[in-house]
């Protein structure tokens, strides 16, 4: 499934999987699309994801994930470049869980 977005949205939706670009993306871009913060947010989970693992797996596997990491990152800004639905599932119900914590925290 494709959308009808601009060029230059698309444009923005792909930069969004190199770290520093949807870090900068967050706090610089005044009017941001739904579309545009879930690509933000996929882009940045995927790194802090990267990060994490980066550190605590040995150095042959590290290497080997981050050859992964860079391969995933290259796939999906490529499918949002050309406006392809982009959904990573597994983060989406992170967030929800995360959501959800905080509300009943709130509640307390």
């Amino acid at each position: 499934m494709t959308n009808n977005a601009p060029q230059s949205e698309n444009l923005k939706h792909a930069l969004c999987y190199i770290p520093v670009v949807a870090f900068v993306l967050f706090f610089t871009e005044d009017n941001k699309s739904t579309n545009l913060m879930k690509h933000i947010k996929y882009g940045g989970a995927l790194f802090v994801f990267y990060f994490v693992l980066s550190f605590i797996l040995p150095w042959p596997l590290a290497s080997l994930l981050s050859l992964v990491y860079i391969g995933i990152a290259g796939v999906l800004g490529y499918k949002a470049y050309n406006g392809e639905n982009v959904d990573i599932e597994l983060i989406d119900d992170l967030e929800g869980k995360i959501k959800d914590s905080m509300n009943d925290v709130e509640k307390k």
